[in-house]
């Protein structure tokens, strides 16, 4: 695998653009995958920089990291209309063979 340290970040392989339908298509590397947690049917988002670099993202953070969580709660919060209602938790007695 090679490796290129450039600028926070380091290129690891090259990938090829591919027609696919109407859109294009490139195929992650594994070993990419494997250093962005990527997996099969994940959500992810894409950026276009200033420069024209395109950055790819899980769509969804981590659960480990509550850095990124919270601003992905904050990112949603803000999209919320005024009188809008939460959901709110409905606790009841157990009614059956429930095991609390």
């Amino acid at each position: 695998m090679m490796q290129k340290q450039t600028k926070g970040s380091f290129f690891v392989t090259t990938a090829t653009v591919r027609k696919w339908g109407n859109s294009l298509a490139v195929r992650i590397p594994q070993e990419i995958s494997e250093i962005v947690n990527f997996a099969d049917g994940i959500d992810i988002e894409m950026y276009v920089t200033e420069n024209k670099e395109v950055l790819l993202r899980p769509a969804y953070p981590s659960a480990d990291d509550q850095e990124a969580l919270r601003k992905h709660f904050l990112l949603l919060r803000s999209k919320c209309k005024p009188g809008m209602e939460s959901h709110e938790e409905t606790v009841t007695e157990p009614m059956g063979d429930e095991i609390i």
